[in-house]
């Protein structure tokens, strides 16, 4: 690796990972509170844990495919400079993607605990 890529490749390293950082210390979807349309009955409280509960089974393959597919993404990428260039693109990209897949599982867990909530009779919009 040339002295010219090194800052670069650490600099785009540095930066992406501080991305992810600020990323991750947003408040998750799932645990959002929920906005009503009316106020909430005796059960709610139950009712949203055992939602929430069977929303967080849901599975982690949205994730994986998301770091598989940023990987790739990355390494392609990256392998019109070098084989470092590409070895760094794949391990960013993987980075990245896996953020994706996680920000998009948990919004699809959301989605399923206003479903299950609505499911049991709340006035759960949102």
């Amino acid at each position: 690796m040339t002295p010219q890529k090194t800052p670069k490749l650490i600099l785009t390293a540095s930066v992406t990972a501080l991305g992810l950082i600020v990323t991750a210390c947003g408040l998750s979807p799932t645990a959002e509170p929920l906005r009503l349309s009316g106020p909430a009955n005796a059960a709610y409280a139950s009712d949203l844990a055992d939602c929430r509960q069977i929303a967080m089974q849901y599975d982690n393959e949205l994730t994986s495919e998301g770091a598989i597919a940023g990987a790739l993404i990355g390494a392609a990428a990256g392998a019109t400079e070098s084989h470092e260039d590409a070895l760094a693109g794949a391990a960013i990209g993987g980075l990245i993607g896996a953020g994706e897949g996680t920000m998009e599982k948990e919004e699809k867990q959301r989605e399923m605990i206003i479903r299950c909530m609505q499911n049991r009779g709340h006035p759960v919009i949102g």
